[in-house]
C-alpha cells in the first residue's frame, strides 16, 4: 500500500508539473483525472471493505510432532471489488504466545494456509481480531473488528506408567437386584426363594435339577484418575502422555471412570474416547486454565468477546457441566510427572 501511495504521489506530482509546463487542454484533463482517483478509489471499494470477514479452521486433536494446517478463508457476501486483506495472526499457548501478519486475496473463498507449530503439547488458540482491507487502488486502508479464532489440541504419545500393578483386569459382573432382563447372565442351582419365571426349564431338565439364569450387571463404578498439575512443557507431556495411556486401557476393557485435573478441577465421567477428548479440549482450553497459566487478559476477554460474536467459528468450548461423581471413590490413580500409582 505504501508503494501504491508513493507511485499516486509522482502521477499527482507529474501532473502538476505537466499542467504548468503544458498549460492546454490535454493537462488539464490528465491532472483532473488523477486528482478524481482519490474520491473514485474510496467510493467503489468502500462497500467491499465493509464487507469482508475470514474464518479459521484448524484440525481439533493433533498428535505432537503431527503435520497439521490452519485454514483462513476470505468470506464476502456480495461480489464487491477491493483489495488484498492484512491481518494479524495471534497464536496462543500455555507457555508462549506468537504474532505474525498474513496477507489474504481479496476474492470470497480464497485461502490462506499456514503449518500448526505441534512440537507445544496442550491446547493451541489462533485468533485474529481485526483485518486491515485496502481499497482497489491500494490508496485507502479500513481496519474492520471480526473476532475469529480456532483451536487445536495437541497430545504427546501414551506413555505407559511404570507401576500399573493395581490396575483393574476387566468387568467382574454382579447380580442384578431384582432380577429382570440384563444382557449378561449367569447360571447357577435354584436356591429357596428364587422366582419360578428365572428357572432355565430346558437346562433343568437336562441336569434332573432346578437351574437359575441370573441376570448380570456391572458394578456401580467408582474410578478416579486424578491428573496433578504441572509447571512446565515437560511435566505437561509427560503427565498428559501418560494420561492417554491410563484412558486407553481402562476404556480397552470397558471400564468406565471419571477424570480430574488438579485438587479444585471439574470431575467428568469418560465412557469412550471422544468424552476424553471432549474433555481435554474443553478444560484445557477453558477461561479457568488459562487464567492459571498466564494469559488473564485473554481469558478476561473471552466470554464478552464470545457473547459479542456469537456467530464466530470455531470458539473454544465452554467447560461441560460437570458429572456428579460418587460421594467417595473405592479407586483412585495419581498421574504426575513423577509417577502414577492407586491407592
Amino acid at each position: 500500500m505504501f508503494i501504491r501511495r508513493v507511485i499516486y504521489a509522482l502521477a499527482l506530482a507529474g501532473s502538476i508539473a505537466f499542467y504548468a509546463l503544458y498549460p492546454f487542454w490535454v493537462s488539464q484533463y490528465i491532472m483532473v483525472l488523477v486528482l478524481l482517483l482519490v474520491p473514485f478509489d474510496l467510493i467503489i471499494s468502500m462497500p467491499g471493505m465493509l464487507e469482508k470477514r475470514v474464518s479459521l479452521k484448524a484440525p481439533k486433536v493433533l498428535e505432537k510432532g503431527e503435520s497439521g494446517t490452519l485454514v483462513v478463508t476470505t468470506l464476502q457476501k456480495h461480489s464487491f471489488p477491493s483489495g488484498r486483506i492484512k491481518a494479524r495472526l495471534a497464536t496462543i499457548g500455555d507457555d508462549f504466545t506468537s504474532k505474525r501478519k498474513i496477507i489474504c486475496d481479496p476474492e470470497s473463498g480464497s485461502r490462506y494456509e499456514t503449518a500448526i507449530d505441534t512440537s507445544h503439547s496442550g491446547i493451541t488458540v489462533f485468533k485474529i481480531r481485526r483485518l486491515h482491507t485496502a481499497s482497489i487502488l491500494g490508496l485507502f486502508s479500513l481496519m474492520v473488528t471480526v473476532d475469529r479464532r480456532a483451536t487445536a489440541l495437541i497430545l504427546p504419545a501414551p506413555v505407559k506408567p511404570k507401576h500399573i500393578v493395581s490396575l483393574p483386569r476387566g468387568v467382574i459382573l454382579r447380580p442384578k437386584p431384582g432380577g429382570g432382563f440384563s444382557e449378561d447372565s449367569d447360571l447357577r442351582p435354584y436356591r429357596k426363594g428364587d422366582p419360578v419365571r428365572s428357572i432355565h426349564w430346558k437346562l433343568s431338565a437336562k441336569h434332573d435339577s432346578l437351574v437359575i439364569r441370573e441376570p448380570m450387571i456391572p458394578p456401580n463404578h467408582s474410578r478416579l484418575v486424578k491428573i496433578m498439575k504441572w509447571s512446565g512443557a515437560q511435566e505437561r507431556d509427560i503427565i498428559l502422555g501418560r494420561l492417554r495411556w491410563i484412558s486407553g486401557y481402562l476404556l480397552k476393557w470397558e471400564l468406565p471412570y471419571f477424570v480430574k485435573l488438579g485438587d479444585d478441577g471439574q470431575v467428568a465421567e469418560i465412557t469412550c474416547e471422544k468424552e476424553f477428548m471432549d474433555y481435554l479440549y474443553s478444560v484445557l482450553g477453558s477461561e479457568e486454565y488459562f487464567s492459571k497459566h498466564g494469559h488473564r487478559s485473554f481469558a478476561k476477554n473471552k466470554r464478552s468477546e464470545l457473547s459479542a460474536h456469537p456467530s464466530s467459528p470455531d470458539p473454544i468450548p465452554l467447560p461441560p457441566a460437570p458429572s456428579q461423581p460418587p460421594v467417595s471413590f473405592s479407586w483412585v490413580f495419581h498421574i504426575d510427572a513423577k509417577e502414577g500409582d492407586a491407592e
